[in-house]
């Protein structure tokens, strides 16, 4: 009994030692865990401010960029003339001059310290050390001149608190505050092109452009918002006192228009709409019987259009006019664009069909308003009626070949602006191609856009850039307005226009819409991954 009394008193004398040397090693080792804790929280931490006050330096270059308080010659903006300036900062700079330094440091600030959250450290955002380095310049040309084009360089830094600071004798944790650097970032805003632009209008003035974009005939006629819109831009392409500071136009630009409905006027004769096809001047119609033999010629098919005497429904025309075109070789005629009209076969009086009627003669189709001919372009094109059925190819061959006008100007000239002009052809439509209704649709413009049509008329126009200078590719672009585009004839737009592809309901839209394919939104400036070369360097 006795040895098992001693036996159990030497097993908890042995546990009481046991348990004694646990909490010494836990001890030891609780600062070993105190110390991965530190790295584990306070080095992640450090990682992932550095991410986002990089990020928040790029985010605030480019909105200096885009505001370019560097550029600035006026006083007239609120942010920079707040800007409150001691006799210290003065020194020897304008006050304006400080007052456009201390507005880019406050908007960096206040971008940048979105972006890292410096409250979790700093009750209330107060107390924060941070500091930015912005510096900005013209640009130096390729023969060591200044350009109006500008650069930015960014760099800062900030004082970042540890979380888990045990205090300056304590070398198991981080330092009280660590500096987090973000690299330094170049951001730049090209302000020297002043490269011409030829813009064509093609645009659908079929009858449903008297409606409003729900397709009522209340409200604001879609063509009245067209109109204010081809006024917007006609200002501002071609007035030169109606551009804001700092924007480039050139004098050289160009602005003409080609309406279409049923066929589109060219330029020499006012009272006639073409059908700007090649055709099989008799195509054979299986299924049909019409008197003697079973084809129809495009003269028969004409005497129809628009006629009081309807003897085919408007789905069987809409088929007829669809088999009558040779689509290789319409395709293939484009070759021979040279911007003057064409003796097409298809050719008929304006009628209600196409743009009106005869005996008014007014021009639907119109080259070239010029520098401060803004007035002419706008009256002309106001006086176009909206009447008609919808075929935009029709548009789009006939201002293509338009296009081909270069500008006789001398000092135009890519040897003279060593800058090529840059051709665009904005297409607008308030609708499928029909005669009627969907129950008509034609399918001529998809088909020649899924044929090569787009690429054949870029690639023409193209054929008059100067290989010595820049190439300015031809745009293309199209705006569905008022209504949503479905099936093959989205599609084909789609793949004609690329991204130029814009659909509009409103007026503000289609304007929006009309600069984005011109390129008139203004850059705010861009990111570039090596330090520039500045003139003053």
């Amino acid at each position: 009994m006795m040895k098992i009394k001693n036996y159990t008193a030497l097993l908890r004398r042995f546990y009481r030692n046991e348990r004694g040397a646990y909490t010494v090693m836990m001890a030891i080792m609780s600062f070993a865990l105190l110390g991965i804790v530190a790295l584990t929280v306070d080095g992640s931490g450090m990682l992932l401010d550095k991410a986002r006050f990089s990020q928040g330096i790029e985010q605030a270059g480019l909105a200096l960029m885009a505001e370019n308080n560097y550029s600035r010659t006026n006083k007239e903006h609120e942010d920079v003339l707040r800007q409150t300036v001691t006799e210290d900062e003065l020194g020897s700079k304008t006050k304006l001059k400080v007052q456009k330094e201390k507005r880019d440091q406050e908007l960096i600030r206040g971008i940048v310290r979105h972006y890292y959250y410096p409250s979790t450290y700093f009750k209330d955002s107060k107390d924060i050390k941070d500091n930015y380095k912005p510096i900005c310049d013209n640009l130096k040309g390729p023969n060591g001149e200044q350009l109006k084009s500008i650069a930015c360089e960014i760099s800062g830094e900030f004082e970042r608190p540890s979380w888990l600071y045990l205090g300056k004798n304590n070398g198991l944790s981080f330092a009280e505050t660590t500096t987090i650097n973000a690299n330094k970032i170049y951001v730049q805003k090209n302000l020297d092109e002043i490269i011409p632009i030829d813009l064509m209008l093609v645009t659908d003035l079929s009858g449903s452009m008297n409606d409003d974009v729900n397709g009522r005939r209340y409200g604001t006629a879609k063509i009245d918002i067209l109109r204010d819109v081809v006024a917007s831009i006609a200002k501002e392409l071609l007035e030169q006192n109606n551009t804001e500071e700092g924007k480039i136009i050139s004098k050289y630009n160009r602005i003409g228009f080609t309406s279409f409905a049923f066929g589109a006027q060219q330029q020499s004769n006012s009272a006639k709409c073409y059908l700007p096809y090649e055709i099989k001047k008799n195509v054979r119609l299986d299924g049909y019987n019409y008197g003697r033999n079973n084809s129809i010629s495009y003269t028969e098919l004409l005497s129809y259009v628009g006629g009081s005497y309807q003897s085919y429904f408007y789905l069987t025309l809409a088929e007829h006019f669809d088999a009558l075109v040779d689509y290789d070789k319409t395709i293939d005629s484009i070759d021979s664009f040279n911007g003057k009209d064409f003796n097409y076969l298809m050719t008929f009086n304006k009628n209600s069909w196409c743009l009106g009627s005869a005996n008014t003669r007014i021009n639907s189709t119109y080259i070239w308003a010029k520098k401060n001919e803004s007035a002419n372009l706008i009256s002309r094109f106001n006086w176009v009626p909206a009447t008609g059925a919808t075929l935009s190819s029709s548009g789009l061959l006939i201002g293509a070949n338009l296009l081909m006008n270069t500008n006789p100007d001398e000092e135009a000239q890519p040897s003279k602006l060593g800058a090529n002009t840059q051709r665009i052809i904005l297409v607008l439509s308030d609708g499928a191609d029909q005669i009627s209704n969907a129950n008509s649709s034609l399918n001529i413009t998809s088909n020649l856009i899924n044929q090569g049509m787009c690429e054949k008329i870029k690639s023409k126009l193209d054929s008059l850039q100067d290989k010595t200078y820049l190439e300015q590719p031809t745009r293309i672009g199209f705006v569905a307005f008022g209504y949503g585009p479905s099936g093959t004839q989205k599609a084909a737009w789609e793949k004609c226009v690329g991204k130029y592809y814009y659909v509009a309901n409103n007026k503000e839209e289609l304007l929006e819409s009309f600069r984005k394919i011109i390129g008139l939104v203004e850059e705010v400036g861009h990111s570039i991954y090596q330090a520039p070369s500045y003139y003053s360097n």
